[in-house]
């Protein structure tokens, strides 16, 4: 009966020692480190403003704008959310125009929904790109 509980102990020590030093040694799965590519575009000038590479923690697109000083952006929030008036020096006017639009081809959300929702709903996942536009109007 010793013997038995001998090996038994044994066994779930080694089990448990395999189960820690695989969670130690194995790569982490991009976490706080998604790596995300924006570019900023003045259609109003036909002018690209920024294109670079980010590597993020930030769960939404909200929380990555607010995060990234390098994009020196203005968010106001708004009775429907986030509203992005300000991003690397282009500035929307929202009654007249121009304004600020996003978009990506590859993000979740976006695709399922068609097109972006709102900067708040906008989950972030490694790989994703977004562009984001000061237009003069909506054709």
């Amino acid at each position: 009966m010793k013997k038995k509980l001998g090996w038994a102990l044994a066994a779930v020590v080694v089990i448990v020692c395999v189960v820690i030093g695989s969670q130690y040694l194995a790569p982490k799965a991009h976490e706080g480190e998604k790596e995300i590519e924006i570019q900023v575009f003045d259609a109003t000038k036909d002018k690209e403003v920024l294109q670079k590479t980010f590597y993020t923690d930030a769960k939404t697109l909200t929380e990555f704008l607010e995060e990234t000083e390098e994009l020196d952006v203005n968010i106001e929030q708004g009775e429907y959310g986030s509203l992005l008036n300000e991003i690397c020096g282009l500035k929307q006017d929202m009654d007249q125009g121009p304004w600020l639009v996003f978009e990506s081809e590859n993000n979740t959300v976006c695709k399922e929904a068609g097109m972006c929702p709102a900067m708040d709903e906008v989950v972030i996942e490694d790989g994703d790109a977004f562009t984001f536009k000061l237009i003069s109007s909506f054709e």
